[in-house]
């Protein structure tokens, strides 16, 4: 399901796509940390990307005919789904003491998130190719974070250098949680999916049962959209591309 929505989308727009395996990169701790190295593998692979956008696996792209370039990033993209003075929550509740800009320069951005009441989510997330994103990169793996006693990792991590360093803040563009990062019915930290959102994050389903039931129930609400012949016969082959790339070694 996911590899047909994604691929799917890639296609029509011409995106190169990149099915990370995020088990196969032995980061040494906790999976989610693999998030990284796969980012920093994206970026040696291919180096022609301006941009990457990186979703987590609990994601269906329920509107695939928002051209992504368009919706947030561009100068007019960003105005009109940014999220503008919005305070920001943290993890457990109540607020961070940050406030989002009241403007956004397109040309000094170069991540861009979303936020929902606990604060900004990196399930999906945005990254510009840029010295800054280098240097973002070395920072957010740092040992230090990952052996923090953080409940939400990685998350927490990214959170944590945004809200003590200056640079990360002025490199940030932050949008309005439906227009990045909507969520289904059942979610109570953040705003829920409603038709013509570009995509719902199942964030925190974990494996409960409902979580089957929840993604079946959103699966079929999505825009319709074509499945090139190619991912079909992938998946009817089951030889649909699942990368097990380790850093510096390619297919």
């Amino acid at each position: 399901m996911v590899y047909e929505n994604r691929m799917s989308w890639a296609n029509r727009w011409g995106y190169e796509f990149m099915w990370a395996n995020i088990s196969s990169y032995d980061h040494g701790e906790h999976v989610v940390w693999n998030k990284i190295p796969i980012l920093k593998e994206a970026f040696a692979r291919f180096p022609q990307a301006k941009w990457l956008y990186w979703l987590d696996i609990d994601i269906i792209i329920m509107t695939p005919s928002i051209n992504l370039h368009d919706h947030v990033l561009t100068q007019a993209g960003l105005n009109k789904n940014g999220a503008f003075g919005k305070e920001l929550g943290r993890v457990g509740g109540g607020s961070s003491g940050y406030t989002t800009p009241t403007t956004v320069d397109e040309s000094k951005v170069n991540f861009i998130i979303s936020s929902d009441h606990w604060g900004m989510n990196a399930g999906t997330f945005l990254m510009r190719r840029s010295d800054w994103t280098d240097w973002l990169l070395d920072m957010w793996d740092d040992p230090l974070y990952i052996k923090a006693d953080w409940v939400m990792k990685e998350n927490q991590a990214w959170t944590h250098m945004f809200t003590n360093h200056e640079i990360i803040r002025n490199h940030t563009a932050h949008i309005a949680q439906k227009g990045l990062n909507s969520y289904p019915s059942y979610n109570f930290l953040g705003e829920h999916w409603s038709e013509g959102d570009l995509l719902v994050h199942f964030a925190g389903c974990g494996g409960s049962p409902k979580c089957a039931k929840n993604w079946d129930d959103m699966w079929v609400q999505r825009e319709d959209y074509i499945v090139p012949d190619f991912v079909k016969d992938e998946l009817a082959s089951e030889r649909a591309k699942i990368e097990n790339i380790q850093m510096g070694v390619y297919p």
